[in-house]
């Protein structure tokens, strides 16, 4: 069957080079969309400086959470078996891999996307974890609620449980496998701190990097293609998950990995199987154009000469024990910085903190970081001391401070922003790509 999934992958991109056209894809630019934590229009953006994205809702951030990009982010929406990356964390921390559980009546026969499971079997949780984030089997995430919670109410209710402990507002489960349901809710918010939290785990990552995967059911080797086109076509791309439901409709969290920086896309209600895909990866190419690695310090500069009250007109060299580094989002304009200086009555050795340097982007703080000296000075003569006094006490009446004043080397940083069609348009080979990935995925499930 491996063979089969890659013969269907071939033949379907064969058609589309060959000049299959894509069909058009709606996309949008909403005055109410946000780049950063400001709203486009706020922003004075023109219509190529932020993503044209045909999703309801949707959002962009990088691994801690940082929001690049969003449009009604907190809004609740279905989510469809993006469901399934919370039923995979739940299993991963109750449960073990080679923990084995039999397929029910209720899972074998529960429709939709399946991987074949028929009541009776008995399959490890190894195996049921790939084929539902692979696959999006249904018939494993019932299976796996089951074997872990007892029941699928139970087991919901330690989904449930989780949201709240990961601090969701705007999520609520009713099942395992993500069918509509009232009730069965979240936003792209949500499901961005879902993703990001399974990614900590290694074998949530992993599984879910894979383009394909074979499995043992019941004695058969069977060989599924991910549901997620970009694992197949954009080398980057290294999850996670899509989603269809008729009231979802089609949704994908996807996350990429490029020098380093992860970013992680949720779009939800795209407008064909297609476009969730041209979607995010549309965002996480505007992602790695406009947030960018800036070095703001290293370990050998002198940033500051800090003043020594112990003398008159005495310095010393202060730097950062470090080099130091931060993730920029060029919107936000130039980095500014700001030094804090404690007051060095002594003498000082090298490596002694002798304030703190903070770099900014407007108001928000992108780093931070003591700041050391870089060189020994020793504490003054007691003659010295005297003598110092003594100038000072004169320097009441002239209003003359008598110490020698701070130099701040660190300056702005100029914050250059990127220029092009990022977030506009896609490739039109890779859209080709992610069309024929659908094609002999549809085909291979027919």
């Amino acid at each position: 069957m491996r063979l089969a999934c890659r013969a269907l992958l071939a033949c379907a991109l064969a058609a589309a080079l060959a000049g299959v056209a894509p069909s058009s894809a709606l996309a949008s630019i909403n005055g109410d969309d946000y780049v950063g934590l400001t709203a486009v229009n706020d922003r004075g953006l023109n219509i190529t400086e932020a993503p044209a994205i045909d999703a309801k809702y949707g959002i962009l951030c990088d691994a801690e959470g940082n929001v690049l990009w969003s449009r009604s982010a907190d809004t609740h929406s279905a989510m469809a078996s993006l469901t399934k990356t919370m039923t995979a964390i739940v299993a991963l921390e109750n449960a073990n891999l080679d923990d084995v559980f039999t397929v029910s009546k209720k899972a074998a026969s529960i429709g939709e996307s399946t991987t074949g499971l028929k009541e009776g079997m008995q399959v490890p949780l190894e195996t049921l974890l790939n084929g539902m984030l692979v696959h999006s089997g249904n018939d494993c995430a019932i299976t796996i609620a089951e074997g872990v919670g007892g029941d699928t109410d139970t087991f919901v209710g330690m989904m449930n449980q989780k949201a709240a402990d990961m601090g969701l507002k705007n999520t609520h489960f009713e099942d395992p496998e993500g069918l509509d349901s009232a009730n069965h809710y979240s936003s792209a918010a949500d499901i961005s701190v879902i993703v990001r939290y399974g990614m900590h785990n290694d074998t949530f990552r992993s599984i879910v990097s894979q383009s394909e995967v074979t499995l043992d059911i019941g004695g058969e080797q069977k060989t599924f293609m991910s549901t997620n086109a970009l694992l197949g076509v954009w080398d980057d791309c290294i999850g996670i998950k899509t989603g269809f439901t008729n009231h979802a409709g089609e949704c994908l969290a996807a996350a990429a990995s490029k020098d380093g920086v992860e970013l992680y896309a949720v779009v939800l209600g795209s407008s064909d199987e297609s476009q969730r895909f041209i979607d995010a990866y549309k965002l996480l190419d505007w992602g790695y154009a406009h947030y960018r690695n800036y070095t703001l310090a290293t370990s050998d500069q002198v940033l500051v000469d800090a003043p020594m009250s112990g003398y008159l007109n005495r310095t010393v060299k202060a730097g950062v024990a470090d080099d130091v580094n931060a993730m920029v989002l060029d919107f936000d304009g130039d980095i500014s910085v700001d030094v804090r200086l404690v007051d060095i009555s002594d003498g000082v050795s090298a490596g002694q903190k002798v304030g703190t340097i903070t770099w900014r982007q407007g108001e928000k703080v992108i780093a931070s970081a003591p700041l050391v000296a870089k060189e020994n000075v020793g504490a003054p003569m007691p003659w010295t001391s005297v003598w110092t006094a003594t100038v000072r006490l004169i320097g009441l009446a002239t209003g003359d401070k008598c110490i020698a004043e701070s130099v701040l080397y660190a300056q702005t940083t100029a914050v250059e922003k990127a220029t092009g069609s990022y977030g506009q348009s896609i490739d039109s080979a890779l859209e080709k790509q992610i069309r024929a990935y659908v094609a002999a995925y549809n085909a291979s499930v027919a």
